[in-house]
């Protein structure tokens, strides 16, 4: 019984990791590592917003299109959740002024559709698709970053709304894990990282309240992250199909036991 329990888990582990010329599809999600755009997702974001040195920003979303096309997951979706970004410099909120945060890592996760933007508990759940981890070092030139600074940016305008601070922001990157780590850990980004991000937030006039936590989100925005995928040689997804498969197999013996 226990083979074919492992003999399942393989077969679920080569559903979850497959990938055909140039097009790859991971654990339900689609894309064309060939296309002339590969790879751009875009999504909407909702995040706390950080005034003060010190303080740390958190925020959530869900990714709309991949290379262009809005349908990459048939009956699945991507969510994402980031957090650990500290600012270094306090601001006023008053139009162009710099901003830089130190540390941070954001995590793409895959999972039936139920995503619903007014409520924070719905993103960041499912199977982890991609884990990233900020990457430091690339901002050292900018006013009032150093080589700490892993998210770059500056204040836009002001508004009457809320905490009435505007902006845009951009990040680096690395893959540090997920299902889908083999095909986008290629180091082909700015020093050596995986993918770069860029983001606008304004505030919104009803802040969404987490359910759950009671964490409070102020502004909302979209996001863009860009890089290179590949299909990873057949040995690496050998391992990755094999890895999926003990840990379905290992979870399966701890139901059982």
């Amino acid at each position: 019984m226990k083979l074919k329990k492992l003999f399942a888990a393989i077969g679920l582990s080569a559903m979850l990791v497959s990938g055909a010329a140039s097009a790859a599809t991971v654990a339900g999600v689609t894309w064309d590592t060939g296309s002339p755009i590969d790879f751009i997702a875009q999504s909407n974001l909702f995040e706390q917003v950080a005034l003060n040195a010190g303080d740390e920003i958190k925020g959530y979303g869900n990714i709309t299109s991949m290379n262009g096309l809005s349908s990459f997951c048939a009956g699945c979706e991507l969510t994402f959740t980031f957090s650990g970004f500290t600012l270094q410099n306090s601001i006023t909120g008053a139009p162009f002024q710099p901003f830089a945060f130190e540390g941070g890592s954001l995590q793409v996760w895959v999972s039936p559709i139920d995503y619903n933007f007014a409520d924070p508990s719905t993103a960041g759940n499912g199977l982890l698709w991609l884990d990233l981890t900020a990457a430091a070092g690339n901002f050292a030139a900018a006013p009032g970053a150093d080589l700490l600074t892993t998210l770059y940016g500056m204040t836009s305008a002001s508004s009457t709304i809320g905490l009435g601070v505007a902006g845009t922001g951009a990040g680096y990157f690395n893959v540090v894990g997920g299902l889908a780590a083999a095909y986008f850990d290629t180091d082909a980004e700015v020093g050596g990282t995986d993918f770069l991000f860029g983001s606008n937030f304004s505030p919104i006039s009803t802040p969404i309240v987490d359910p759950v936590t009671g964490e409070v989100y102020t502004h909302g925005g979209g996001a863009t992250i860009t890089g290179t995928s590949v299909i990873p040689e057949p040995g690496a997804l050998a391992l990755l199909g094999l890895g999926l498969a003990g840990l379905g197999f290992v979870r399966r013996n701890k139901k059982s036991a």
